[in-house]
């Protein structure tokens, strides 16, 4: 039998590859769905509307005019981003180590990856895209991609910018990730204190300008974020009392970033691998804060998890074999036990019945597709 370029046997490699694509199949099986009501909403105010916050998406799509609130055109615009970064990290697991390719279906087999399709068209899609491009380009750009992800989202405090940052750190830019740090705090800043809040007024006429195109329920629960402050009456610990699936999720998600953490760690530069460890531990586990004051704490556990993929996959150059294997673990424990709740009611279709798999293919998947297009 043949060796491949990374020394382990071809055989061994292309199984891995095989099962690479398996996992993203079964992944797709089990979560796919199309954005929901709620999350159209991500991609519609703008700048133009009144809209300081979460208006970058919506200023760009502005000139489109009436089709931006269009459900059709707007999930259509939300399904290509979000399958645009998974085909992007598919195709970065393709062309990494066997560790690594084992690592991403782990997390495509566990309920990670279901609910990486099942979350289609929420605006961690744009935000991620943006940090990998931020990585990969000039300090001036990266810095303008990071601040502008904050008006994409202002959560992007807790989610991309703390791995960017990270980058920046791992990469020995010391004094690049101390001024881009201040300016992005700077940008919340600007967020935080004069941007929170929307004037009814503005959000009525654009609720009208919806209304009068869309043949789809609004749900315009959403606008209510732009009627409360950050810290308002909203304000609460949504991680009191935990769940028990929860509970199981919150651990899974400290032990992927404890082990993720270590991948970094350098035994050659004592204090700058501990610097990597703390940076990189950091940057996992801040999406998990968003459980203080958002309500999606399942969605803050996936994302704390996405970014150790991140992680592993793009900003940082892992340790030997062993410990990137270690983050398997927990993850197929987690495909075992673990649990992360769906939107709208939905759930995670079941892997083992062959009867449900393949309804879902002649059935179930044209007919979800067909409801999408009739709205």
């Amino acid at each position: 039998m043949g060796t491949s370029t990374a020394g382990y046997p071809q055989g061994v490699e292309r199984a891995a590859n095989a099962g690479l694509i398996v996992a993203l199949i079964l992944a797709f099986y089990v979560g796919f769905g199309v954005p929901i009501l709620w999350a159209i909403n991500y991609y519609i105010p703008s700048f133009f509307d009144g809209f300081g916050r979460r208006s970058l998406v919506g200023t760009l799509l502005y000139p489109f005019g009436p089709l931006r609130f269009e459900y059709v055109f707007v999930a259509a615009l939300q399904m290509a981003v979000r399958y645009t970064l998974i085909a992007i990290l598919f195709w970065r697991a393709w062309h990494s180590s066997l560790p690594l390719k084992l690592v991403v279906i782990a997390f495509l087999v566990a309920p990670t990856g279901g609910y990486l399709f099942h979350t289609a068209g929420y605006p961690e899609d744009v935000l991620y895209l943006a940090l990998l491009a931020a990585i990969h380009v000039p300090p001036l750009p990266a810095l303008l991609i990071m601040g502008a992800t904050l008006f994409v989202q202002e959560l992007a405090a807790f989610t991309v910018i703390p791995l960017y940052i990270t980058s920046l750190v791992l990469r020995r830019e010391f004094g690049r990730a101390v001024v881009h740090g201040a300016a992005l705090v700077a940008v919340f800043a600007v967020i935080y204190l004069f941007l929170q809040t929307v004037p009814p007024e503005a959000i009525e006429a654009l609720l009208a300008r919806v209304r009068a195109v869309a043949r789809y329920t609004i749900d315009e629960s959403y606008y209510q974020l732009f009627r409360n402050d950050f810290v308002g009456e909203r304000m609460r610990n949504y991680y009191m009392p935990p769940a028990r699936y929860l509970t199981r999720s919150l651990l899974l998600a400290g032990c992927v970033s404890v082990v993720v953490a270590a991948a970094c760690y350098r035994r050659s530069d004592r204090w700058f691998g501990l610097l990597n460890v703390l940076c990189v531990l950091g940057a996992c586990l801040a999406p998990l804060l968003l459980g203080f004051f958002g309500w999606d704490v399942f969605r803050w556990v996936f994302l704390s998890l996405l970014s150790g993929l991140f992680v592993l996959l793009f900003v940082a150059r892992p340790s030997p074999a062993p410990v990137v294997l270690a983050v398997a673990g927990p993850l197929v424990v987690f495909a075992l036990v673990g649990h992360l709740e769906y939107f709208d009611g939905a759930q995670p279709r079941p892997i083992l019945s062959y009867a449900r798999f393949m309804d879902f293919w002649s059935a179930e998947l044209p007919q979800i597709l067909g409801k999408a297009l009739s709205r």
